[in-house]
């Protein structure tokens, strides 16, 4: 049995999708996407489990062959809109997928789905599975986990089929409850697919094969890289195989062993020093200054980050945020973990994921908050209206902050914040929603970009990895009480 990477569900439990999908990329492509670059990459919205249109083109991109069998007509779908749902789902089955998935926003995606992915339109069977399982595939289905777990009703899940014993299938199920190596009869498996009349979607992923464009090959071999910079490969002969020269329209085999040499793309990033609290062999802790990112974003950048600083300090680790066990923003400033080994890294962010870390932050808001102590208990949400900034919504993830005033000034609070979980924006979110946004912050405030954030991580308490229970803190920097 193939020994393949296993995700069990995120706790909201609407990342089943998901979860297959990173067991897939991380064993093919040795890629591990934690659940932040697996929304990503999916579009994932907070709430609505996501529909596979949008992800599988870029997983393709990705160097995957993918096969896909569906009765779903997605081209009926784009012209007929809701009303096409009736012809395929039943009532029960439509107000599920309403209510807990995006299909009703996946209409600007089927354009390019349909370019990329060529599906058969057809119901799938066992031996469709069986076919796929015999071409070295891991096979995503999708099933109905009431009658999976012996119940009735219906709610849409999503399995990986790694392999088959008997009459047995051997699945990833990421739950509720998560299971590795689940076996699941034929029987059991065909009826939670919804048997002869069912709309199960069954997909076969693995590497690909046969022959490609150079120019494709060194496109999905370099993916931070645009298309036209990489174009300026060929004409200076940079790209080679066996000490020859490639043009980009070239055809050579999916797995050939090329040459590239893309250093007339980057540009030496300039090294810095960042002020070191603690380190060892597993971590180091630094005193992050504001103006400093925590890692790139997801395309090229000559700019130097936390995860620069780290990448002559690491062991085993690779990457644009290896070492970053977790964010602080560009403009805040304070204590920041960070990992030096791959043992360090999984046990730091398991004690982030379980909430074990004890966090203090600093800021100065605006205008005087009323109680001068008090948790702001609400709920946040990616703001679709503006993908970078996030929101107080009924669809958003769990977030509570315990917030208490520790000095006022004639216009402005300075106040000392624990947040009790780690949302994303979540203090600034939270405190913005309350009509008292953090000084110079330019998404929720009256800030500009390029303004002091005055956002402090003053403290952090956590058990490193050499299982010390440690606090680690910082001063205020002396512009906090100014602005009072």
């Amino acid at each position: 049995m193939k020994q393949v990477p296993f995700y069990g569900n995120h706790e909201d439990g609407m990342h089943c999708m998901l979860a297959t999908y990173r067991s897939v990329l991380d064993y093919f492509l040795q890629k591990r996407f934690d659940w932040d670059a697996i929304e990503g990459l999916t579009g994932y919205k907070t709430g609505l489990a996501a529909w596979t249109v949008s992800s599988l083109p870029k997983m393709q991109a990705m160097g995957l062959d993918i096969r896909m069998i569906e009765p779903f007509d997605y081209q009926r779908y784009l012209n007929e809109g809701e009303e096409y749902l009736r012809t395929i789902y039943s009532p029960e089955e439509i107000y599920w997928y309403r209510k807990n998935t995006n299909i009703l926003n996946i209409k600007d995606d089927i354009p390019e789905f349909l370019k990329h992915i060529k599906y058969e339109c057809r119901r799938a069977s066992l031996k469709d599975i069986d076919a796929m399982l015999s071409g070295d595939r891991l096979v995503f289905v999708t099933v109905n986990s009431k009658i999976l777990n012996g119940s009735t009703g219906f709610v849409s899940h999503a399995i990986l089929v790694l392999g088959k014993e008997g009459n047995d299938y051997v699945v990833h199920n990421p739950g509720p409850p998560p299971v590795a190596y689940q076996k699941i009869s034929s029987e059991l498996l065909w009826d939670a697919m919804g048997g002869d009349n069912n709309t199960a979607e069954v997909t076969g992923f693995k590497l690909k094969g046969g022959v490609e464009r150079a120019d494709i090959l060194v496109a999905e071999r370099n993916p931070l890289y645009s298309r036209a910079s990489l174009a300026k490969l060929f004409s200076k002969g940079m790209v080679r195989m066996a000490g020859k020269p490639l043009k980009a329209g070239s055809k050579v085999a999916v797995d050939s062993n090329l040459d590239i040499d893309i250093s007339i793309l980057e540009k030496p990033i300039e090294g810095i020093e960042l002020p070191i609290l603690y380190e060892d062999d597993d971590c180091l802790v630094i005193n992050k200054p504001a103006g400093i990112l925590s890692h790139a974003p997801g395309t090229i950048s000559n700019e130097a980050t936390v995860a620069t600083f780290l990448r002559e300090k690491l062991s085993d680790l690779k990457g644009q945020r290896g070492g970053i066990v977790h964010r602080l923003d560009r403009a805040t400033s304070g204590v920041m973990i960070c990992a030096k080994s791959s043992k360090g890294l999984a046990f730091l962010q398991k004690q982030f994921a379980d909430r074990k870390v004890s966090k203090t932050y600093i800021a100065v808001v605006s205008g005087h908050i009323d109680p001068q102590e008090a948790i702001i208990d609400m709920p946040i949400e990616r703001n679709p209206k503006a993908p970078a900034t996030f929101r107080v919504g009924p669809n958003g993830k769990s977030a509570r902050t315990h917030y208490k005033v520790i000095k006022s000034g004639i216009k402005n609070d300075l106040l000392e914040l624990k947040p009790e979980t780690g949302r994303t924006h979540q203090l600034r979110v939270h405190l913005a929603k309350r009509g008292h946004p953090i000084i110079g912050d330019p998404l929720y405030g009256k800030g500009k970009h390029g303004d002091r954030l005055y956002l402090h991580a003053k403290s952090l308490e956590i058990i490193l990895p050499n299982k010390e229970l440690k606090k680690f803190e910082v001063p205020v920097p002396n512009e906090f009480e100014a602005q009072l």
